[in-house]
């Protein structure tokens, strides 16, 4: 089943719209969801995420990615927002390619939109094993 997945880029880095999204749909696909979804990734910059983090989660500071599940009955519908100039510090510290990062972070917060939580660290555990698959099936295409 195809879903709606749209990439938004307000801050007009160059990024792989395309493998973004084809990652989002094998991330669903994967999960076995058969009813139609509707998710929208916005890339912001760190003031664009500071403000929702402190509207939406009482924090007052930039982090990498935030995941709103805006479902209704009858309709799957969920945004990301993940902060491009986070994802860059995140890249050089990790050491890995900042388009590996964003793809992470599409990963995570995908994965937050079905239902998964990092709260404790057996959640994290196991968010970070589907982060690597995801990444392992997006960077062999």
């Amino acid at each position: 089943m195809s879903h709606d997945i749209t990439i938004e880029n307000i801050v007009k880095r160059h990024v792989n719209k395309l493998n973004m999204k084809k990652l989002a749909q094998w991330i669903v696909n994967q999960e076995n969801i058969s009813s139609p979804i509707k998710i929208t990734i916005v890339l912001v910059d760190d003031e664009f995420i500071t403000e929702l983090n402190k509207t939406f989660l009482a924090k007052k500071s930039a982090t990498d990615v935030l995941s709103f599940n805006l479902s209704e009955p009858d309709e799957a519908f969920g945004e990301i927002y993940i902060s491009v100039e986070t994802a860059e510090r995140h890249a050089k510290e990790y050491r890995v390619s900042v388009e590996n990062e964003l793809y992470r972070l599409v990963a995570h917060g995908t994965y937050h939109l079905l239902g998964y939580d990092d709260a404790s660290e057996e959640q994290k555990i196991t968010m970070t094993a589907l982060e690597d698959k995801a990444l392992e099936y997006i960077c062999s295409t």
